[in-house]
């Protein structure tokens, strides 16, 4: 198949185009490096500088797509307080960009990358069948942008899928961003020789693979740096 993804120089979707590289589909991308590298972005990709809120761009690069993966977002959850603009534009704005260019374009499916942020002043653990009550313009935006999917497809007929994902971590992703990521976070501060900081009376919980995987990294970059 054909595959497009925004965002495929960050993390998340810089790992999809190698996943679907390796399956021997063909991708293309786009990225306006605000939070990516063009060192992630794989040999094969048919890549493209623009920003998800170039509407004619995204028309003219989608065409013949078989399936979009929508990765791209200005994750910055406590910066959308501050400045909610910024965030809408790129989080609202830029989804409906890219999923209108994909109506059409006349794709199947439509995967797009939502947050945890929209289950907000839930409970935790957080369900899968939770009203969501996002708290903040980021969390908002996200949600919005799932009920922007959810009738534009059942108006248009294109298959949708909302994934939610929880403190993705491992290679490629930033280590020098100190207002998100928490395993990033702590990771940096160690590697400086820091102390991480860790709120509340120490009891919460997050995710225990979280836990060993930061452990596990922090020292393989340790033993890569020594050697």
């Amino acid at each position: 198949m054909k595959i497009f993804i925004t965002g495929v120089a960050g993390f998340l979707g810089s790992h999809l185009a190698d996943t679907f590289l390796a399956k021997g589909h063909q991708v293309v991308g786009c990225d306006n490096l605000i939070g990516g590298y063009l060192d992630n972005v794989p040999a094969k990709v048919e890549f493209h500088q623009y920003d998800c809120t170039f509407f004619n761009s995204m028309v003219k690069i989608m065409k013949d797509v078989d399936v979009v993966y929508h990765t791209a977002a200005t994750a910055y959850e406590g910066l959308s307080v501050f400045s909610p603009h910024v965030v809408t534009k790129n989080i609202v704005d830029a989804s409906v960009s890219v999923m209108t260019a994909a109506i059409v374009n006349k794709v199947k499916r439509f995967v797009l990358c939502s947050s945890m942020a929209r289950y907000g002043t839930n409970a935790v653990p957080f369900r899968e069948d939770m009203v969501p009550q996002p708290q903040d313009p980021y969390g908002i935006g996200k949600y919005s942008t799932e009920l922007f999917l959810k009738n534009l497809c059942e108006i248009h007929g294109m298959e949708y899928v909302i994934a939610v994902p929880h403190n993705i971590i491992g290679p490629r992703q930033k280590y020098d961003d100190p207002y998100r990521n928490v395993a990033s976070i702590m990771i940096n501060m160690m590697l400086q020789g820091r102390q991480p900081i860790i709120y509340g009376d120490g009891n919460q919980k997050r995710c225990s693979f979280v836990l060993r995987a930061v452990i596990n990294s922090v020292k393989s970059r340790m033993y890569s740096c020594s050697s």
